[in-house]
């Protein structure tokens, strides 16, 4: 399989996205980014899809994409930072492949992937749906997906306003550049992937983690493409 050329005319969102993470790249050792996301390795299902071709939307510097190709699977992934798919290709090298991509416009035929992941990706672009779209369309027909998002009703936005006032959306990333950050309830995670049902769950409350399920920073929403 290949991927095909694309030539995308980027969106704001995605104009803002390539400004703030070519600056800045959220590059963490393995080691590092495990530990700052205990409960990630098993919330992404890195062991469960040994065999099957997966995609990776937004794959940053390469750290979770490489935990699947590891554990066996086919593993794409793409990205529209040119300093994130320099940096993924180095950590993943031959183990799996990356390629520019926007998620808007997939470069891959219909029914290419058997699990689809994305992890902090979908809430900062302003094409929602057509993500969705192209996250179906190459999905085979009874496979899977996973996507990673904040939630509003978090304890973070609290926080990080106690803290910094009415800019705290700036300390949200790795940086203080501007990016487009959307935030996400389970209603308005199950609208946009109406009529498919999804099964979400909530993830990290640092200070109190017992109080992830119900208060968690990240909603993670799993479910299947009708066959």
């Amino acid at each position: 399989m290949h991927a095909k050329p694309s030539s995308v005319a980027h969106s704001h969102a995605a104009h803002l996205a390539v400004a703030h993470w070519d600056e800045t790249p959220l590059f963490l050792p393995e080691q590092a980014r495990y530990e700052r996301y205990p409960w990630l390795y098993d919330a992404a299902e890195f062991a469960q899809h040994r065999g099957e071709r997966v995609l990776e939307i937004g794959c940053g510097t390469g750290s979770d994409l490489l935990q699947f190709a590891k554990n066996g699977c086919d593993a794409w992934g793409i990205d529209i930072t040119p300093a994130h798919i320099r940096l993924a290709k180095e950590r993943v090298g031959t183990l799996g492949r990356v390629c520019f991509g926007d998620a808007s416009r997939i470069p891959f035929d219909d029914a290419s992937f058997d699990f689809i992941y994305s992890m902090g990706v979908l809430h900062h672009i302003d094409r929602a749906e057509e993500v969705v779209k192209e996250m179906l369309r190459v999905l085979r027909p009874g496979g899977t997906f996973k996507v990673f998002v904040y939630n509003r009703w978090s304890h973070v936005p609290l926080l990080l306003f106690l803290r910094h006032g009415w800019r705290w959306k700036l300390w949200i990333e790795n940086s203080r550049a501007p990016v487009h950050i959307d935030f996400y309830t389970k209603r308005k995670l199950q609208r946009l992937f109406s009529p498919i049902p999804l099964h979400i769950q909530r993830y990290e409350c640092i200070y109190v983690p017992a109080l992830a399920p119900f208060i968690g920073w990240f909603l993670a929403a799993r479910g299947s493409k009708p066959r």
